[in-house]
């Protein structure tokens, strides 16, 4: 139970970080464009700096083929040391992607983060009794997602960045 006062739910007071981790779920990568969904690849084990580049170099490319988006993509991510502080990683970036932007740390300001939540809206419907149907029934509902529906989400971000920077970094309602 939380006792506050009424609209006050976004005050800094009010609220408390939160750190989630893998605790027994499946650890995806996964990339998209407004043009469509690229490679979902699910990673067994801990995702250290030498996996991801594995991962990096057997996707992304591959994805940004696939959604046409090769020469022009925006690859965004945390940051995750074996993301931004790996020299490997760092280094097959440079020459791979045409921009890289990094967010905070489990940001919302990914657009991709709109998107794992419906799809976490629609796995929930039924209950999962394993690990092996989750993935399935991931792969099943990644199929499913339209380029209407991402190029909604896509382009609602430059909203959610100018409240972000009204709000001075301080949370807002999304």
């Amino acid at each position: 139970m939380i006792w506050r006062k009424a609209n006050e739910e976004f005050k800094l007071k009010n609220l408390k970080p939160t750190t989630t981790h893998g605790g027994g779920s499946l650890i995806v990568w996964d990339c998209i464009s407004s043009k469509g969904v690229g490679e979902l690849i699910f990673i067994d084990g801990i995702l250290d700096k030498n996996k991801y580049l594995s991962i990096l170099k057997d996707n992304l490319i591959k994805s940004a083929n696939n959604m046409n988006v090769r020469d022009s993509f925006k690859f965004y991510q945390d940051n995750d040391p074996k993301h931004n502080k790996s020299r490997i990683v760092q280094e097959y970036l440079l020459y791979n992607c045409p921009k890289i932007l990094h967010l905070p740390l489990e940001s919302d300001l990914n657009p991709i983060e709109n998107l794992w939540n419906l799809l976490d809206r629609n796995i929930r419907i039924m209950p999962t009794r394993s690990k092996e149907e989750l993935k399935l029934r991931l792969k099943e509902e990644w199929t499913r997602i339209t380029s209407d529906y991402l190029t909604k989400i896509i382009s609602n971000m430059s909203k959610y960045l100018q409240l972000v920077i009204k709000q001075k970094d301080y949370p807002t309602k999304y």
